[in-house]
């Protein structure tokens, strides 16, 4: 008898989940290389990890806010597309926008907002201090840690 109480309660306990629980973990992976491409001036595999999150939030199961948010993401992410480094940074703006959305919709854990007013541009992190995609090693070290929502 205890055994047939687990197995039903084990479902709930799924369902309680945060919604997007690997979805948002396998979204911030796929930012993440984006951003660590950007930062150093490359962009090998950063239209590579945008088609990954178009795909991931096109498969999104959500209501209301999350499925408005999945549906942002995925378009945003579906821009960055090519090789140029600055056509990628601008388009990575939109996309940071969209992330910061999804992510908050989901509550994912473990990542903070940052803002460059040089660049006029968010970006998410997953570690402490500065480090901008922006404008790459010239300016690093350029803008903040934000306790906002983006804002497109």
């Amino acid at each position: 008898m205890k055994k047939l109480a687990l197995a039903l309660a084990l479902p709930l306990i799924a369902l309680a989940a945060p919604a997007g629980g690997s979805q948002a973990a396998d979204v911030l992976k796929e930012y993440g290389a984006m951003y660590e491409a950007l930062v150093t001036n490359k962009t090998e595999g950063v239209a590579e990890s945008a088609a990954k999150i178009a795909a991931i939030a096109g498969d999104c199961a959500g209501t209301g806010a999350v499925a408005k948010e999945c549906g942002a993401l995925a378009s945003a992410a579906k821009k960055v597309v090519g090789k140029d480094l600055e056509a990628l940074r601008a388009q990575f703006k939109e996309l940071s926008v969209a992330a910061d959305g999804y992510l908050r919709a989901v509550e994912a854990p473990g990542w903070s907002l940052y803002y460059c007013p040089m660049a006029d541009g968010y970006w998410l992190q997953t570690a402490e201090g500065v480090r901008n995609p922006y404008y790459g090693p010239s300016m690093l070290k350029c803008g903040e840690k934000v306790p906002g929502v983006a804002k497109s």
